[in-house]
């Protein structure tokens, strides 16, 4: 009794210490219960609770069910760090979709090494045009911006780099363009490659020097990285090759990882012994050399690589163009059966067409018939093999010959220093995931080796899937379930976890993963991909976060240093690449910051006087030009907007003209209740191929185009019934401005709106990248879509440059401005009395709660906000006044304007649109922004317009 009794006193006196208030204990996001811990490191198993928050693994051990958000039940399965894909190509599909992943968190790859000798950047000019990326340092932008459902480090390719300064010829570079492709290694590396990386059996990589070679790699080692090749030779000259990648390791001084180590031909398999005798020995004498592996015994390539290299000097598509040629199929052909001394695949499948298994192929002669071997394919249509294995050298066929043997497999895998790979990477329909390792390498090394025939141990195993190709690829804070360590950890059943992949059916996946975590969300649960994407680059020693900087002049006072906290946070949290902010007090600039990149490619910063694509911000300005023709006498709002505009409407197919068009008002246009909703129909300024088809005109429809057209369909609503968010309506606006004014709505503008209040930037915006102004941003957007312009009409193009129609934007989207010229704008409405653009009356009029039923909710009630005469606004509460507004969001484009009742102006702009986790950046910040806001405690009174 006692007891109990100086229990409830200190109970008591605690609550007492702590003000009557005890901390709520912070729930972990993920805890794993119950499983066994294969921990990466290699050392035993064990039992224990695994809790994860905030994307690191934060507690092994015992930890309540009530602790976690999330909880899984690892009773009976094996939790382990996520397995590294040592070759895993690409991330670029990526991009697309993300179920393009599924293949590998079925088998619990939560990091792919990406790039073999190829690599998706750099790129040339013309590649950009399609992707949207030139420089490494752009690719891993829009990798991140767009998220990934796993991570991904990357290395140069010398293959790209040497295409893009030579070409496809057989030479050596010049000294010049030596130094040209070692800047190209550079950049790459600064921007976070890990390394550079060959494919020496291809051309044209086969024709460098191993001199040139190690001058790449020396870069690469120069900036932390490594060396990782797929060797000259992996048959008769396999110890020869290895010998080659040591000592360009050795020139360049930089470690080196072998790709997909193997002895091909059956006369080479004796070679495998001594090769890992080789890499043994150099580890010995202190140097780091390390390969993977994928468990097959049919490696697999492009059927041309079965063709020597020398017929490649002039380029594959020359080839081709002479495959036909009797004589030269010849030669072919008796090179193959009795040359030795280069990568004979022929020979290494011992010149027996039934290993050759035809994975793939675009001729529609033999696509039904992939997965059987080119002599049951032969045999099945009646062909000679030779003439079977022509044609699919012309139909750029996928290929998987049995060159290898179990044994050596086996032998490989005892190794310490190896791991493991798919050499494919993520499926995304590409003609290497023929091969069944793309869907099955992981669970068929643990099925087959580790639980069936016991080759080694699980522990051993997961740790060369994980810790040592995390250390390979320098990945430090991941691949073992360790506190601190980067949450990426996978929860499987060890026995059900098999591959199911085959040759017939190369893509089936894997079972027995339960979970995939990856930086501490979970990305695959039971057997479906779920719709996160925490998945990031992984960025090599050379990187250094350095982009998201404070461009302030002068020096942010005290009272503001949260807003640059606030801005640098988001940004990182969000892989924003560049950003202007303006805030405005009472008329006062008092608050101007450029954070990031205006051009990651140039590394050109973002200034106070960068110009960005606006978007839907330029309704204000386009509602500020109206009014000044309301005030002129030459406009009234309830005018019919078609009794000022001429124009024969386009009608298809005996359509009748909807005579409710003749009812549209000017007001309604501003007010966004024409009857058009893009929502029950379609947007009509992005219909710009459609309309130029319908009229006979070459594509993107312009505004007069899009406005014949649209007079020829009907109306969604009649006309003031309801609102509904129309960017056509603007585009009206902009030709009233133009015929009443007799200016092109750009010079009125400039002339009567702006150029008043003393912005002189502002200008309206072009579609394509080459005709950005000189202080306009670039645009960054992770997407692709089919181009609008005639000139290259239908080819995959970047979202922000050619997928839509800016010019035939300008009323409702078209605006380039500066944040500080934004809000030089906003604050000329401070102040109605002393507008120098509009009269008072028209200042109020801009704000003012439209009239009748669509402005009430379903009970009759007035909504919480409304759409004034281009404007969006929210009555301020008790205090009086409203909140005005606008957003405007595009491809590569989110910004925000904001006018406060207490005398405040806010400007947001940003380069990009979109994040891993949010659809329009503006609205993610604009809660924090405003809250933020709020809790300054005292404002500057300098005024930072005249510096601008």
């Amino acid at each position: 009794m006692i007891q109990r009794y100086v229990f409830w006193i200190a109970i008591l006196q605690f609550v007492l210490w702590t003000g009557g208030e005890m901390e709520a204990v912070e729930l972990f996001d993920i805890v794993i219960k119950g499983g066994r811990v294969v921990d990466g490191t290699g050392a035993p198993w064990y039992y224990a609770d695994v809790g994860i928050r905030e994307g690191k693994i934060l507690q092994i051990g015992r930890i309540e069910t009530t602790a976690g958000k999330h909880v899984i039940d690892a009773a009976g399965l094996i939790v382990a760090p996520g397995f590294i894909d040592m070759m895993g190509q690409t991330a670029s599909p990526l991009l697309e979709s993300s179920t393009t992943a599924a293949n590998l968190l079925a088998q619990g790859i939560t990091t792919i090494n990406c790039g073999e000798g190829v690599s998706e950047a750099p790129q040339g000019d013309e590649a950009a045009k399609r992707t949207g990326w030139r420089t490494m340092a752009e690719y891993f932008q829009f990798l991140d911006m767009h998220g990934m459902a796993v991570n991904a480090v990357q290395t140069v390719g010398h293959t790209q780099v040497r295409q893009m300064v030579l070409g496809s010829v057989d030479r050596r570079p010049t000294d010049q363009e030596l130094t040209r492709m070692k800047a190209l290694v550079r950049e790459g590396m600064e921007a976070g490659a890990i390394g550079l990386s060959t494919a020496l059996i291809y051309p044209p990589a086969v024709y460098a020097t191993t001199e040139e070679i190690a001058e790449l790699a020396a870069v690469a080692g120069q900036h932390g990285g490594r060396y990782f090749t797929h060797m000259r030779n992996e048959g008769e000259q396999l110890l020869e090759a290895i010998d080659e990648a040591m000592q360009i390791g050795r020139m360049a001084k930089t470690p080196v990882h072998i790709f997909h180590l193997k002895a091909a031909g059956r006369q080479n398999w004796g070679k495998m012994e001594l090769a890992i005798a080789k890499i043994k020995s150099a580890r010995a004498a202190g140097e780091q050399i390390t390969a993977d592996i994928y468990p097959y015994i049919n490696n697999g390539l492009g059927i041309a690589a079965l063709i020597h290299p020398r017929h490649f000097a002039e380029g594959e598509t020359k080839l081709n163009s002479r495959l036909n040629d009797p004589q030269l199929q010849a030669t072919i052909r008796k090179e193959m059966e009795t040359e030795i001394g280069w990568e004979n695949w022929y020979r290494h499948m011992g010149s027996d067409w039934d290993k050759l298994i035809v994975g793939s192929a675009a001729d529609q002669r033999y696509a039904p018939l992939a997965g059987q071997s080119l002599g049951a394919i032969a045999k099945t249509l009646g062909e000679d093999p030779w003439v079977t294995f022509f044609n699919l050298v012309a139909a750029n066929s996928f290929v998987l010959p049995e060159s290898m043997t179990e044994a050596n497999v086996i032998r490989a895998m005892k190794q310490e220093f190896i791991s493991f790979c798919t050499d494919v990477g993520p499926a995304g329909g590409s003609s290497i995931a023929s091969h069944p390792r793309a869907f099955g390498a992981f669970p068929r090394m643990l099925a087959r080796y580790v639980r069936d025939q016991g080759v080694i141990t699980l522990e051993q195993a997961v740790s060369q899937a994980s810790a040592v190709a995390a250390n390979e690829i320098m990945a430090y804070d991941r691949g073992r379930i360790a506190i601190g360590l980067a949450a990426d950890v996978i929860v499987f059943d060890y026995d059900r976890f098999t591959d199911r992949a085959t040759f017939a059916e190369p893509q089936r996946l894997a079972e027995g993963m339960k979970q995939v975590i990856v930086n501490g969300e979970l990305v695959w649960d039971n057997g479906t991909i779920t719709s996160r994407k925490p998945g990031r680059v992984l960025r090599g020693p050379a990187y250094r976060d350095d982009a998201v900087t404070v461009k302030a002049s002068p020096a942010t006072p005290a009272t503001l240093l949260p807003l640059d906290h606030l801005f640098t946070t988001f940004m990182r949290s969000h892989h924003v690449p560049g950003c202007s902010v303006a805030i405005t007090d009472h008329g006062r600039l008092v608050y101007a910051r450029a954070f990031g990149f205006a051009d990651i490619a140039e590394k050109k910063p973002v200034t106070q006087s960068s110009l960005f694509r606006i978007a839907s911000v330029s309704k204000p300005i386009t509602a500020v030009a109206v009014l000044q023709l309301v005030e002129q006498g030459k406009l009234k709002l309830d005018d019919p907007v078609f009794n000022i505009l001429k124009y024969e409407p386009h009608l298809e197919d005996g359509a009748k003209f909807d005579v409710r068009q003749n009812q549209i008002t000017i007001r309604q246009l501003l007010q966004h209740r024409g009857g058009w909703d893009r929502d029950q129909s379609f947007d009509a300024m992005f219909q710009s191929v459609r309309f130029a088809d319908s009229l006979g005109v070459a594509s993107p429809a312009g505004p007069d185009d899009v406005i014949r057209c649209m007079l020829g369909l009907p109306l969604d609503f009649t006309p003031g019934e309801r609102y509904a968010y129309s960017n056509y309506g603007y585009c009206l606006l902009g030709r009233v401005i133009e015929v009443l004014s007799k200016q092109s709505y750009e010079d009125y503008v400039k002339e009567h709106v702006l150029a008043p209040i003393g912005i002189h930037s502002m200008r309206l915006g072009k579609s394509r990248l080459e005709r950005r102004f000189d202080e306009e941003v670039r645009y960054y957007d992770p997407g692709t879509d089919q181009s609008v312009f005639a000139v290259d009409r239908g080819q995959k193009v970047p979202l922000a440059y050619g997928a839509f129609n800016v010019e035939a934007m300008d009323a409702h989207g078209g605006w380039l401005a500066s944040a500080v010229d934004l809000a030089r704008f906003a604050t000329a409405f401070d102040n109605p009395d002393k507008c120098s653009i509009l009269k008072p009356q028209s200042v109020r009029e801009m704000y003012e709660r439209p009239a009748g039923k669509p402005e009430l909710d379903a009970q009759g009630n007035p909504k919480d906000h409304w759409y004034a005469l281009g404007w969006l606004v929210r009555p301020a509460g008790k205090d009086g006044g409203e909140t005005c507004w606008h957003t405007g969001s595009l491809p590569g484009t989110s910004t925000i304007l904001i006018r406060r009742p207490d005398g405040r102006d806010i400007v947001v702009l940003f380069n990009s649109r979109v994040s891993p986790t949010v659809d329009h950046l503006t609205r993610a910040l604009e809660g924090p922004l405003l809250k933020s806001l709020d809790e300054v405690s005292s404002w500057p009174q300098h005024d930072l317009f005249p510096q601008f």
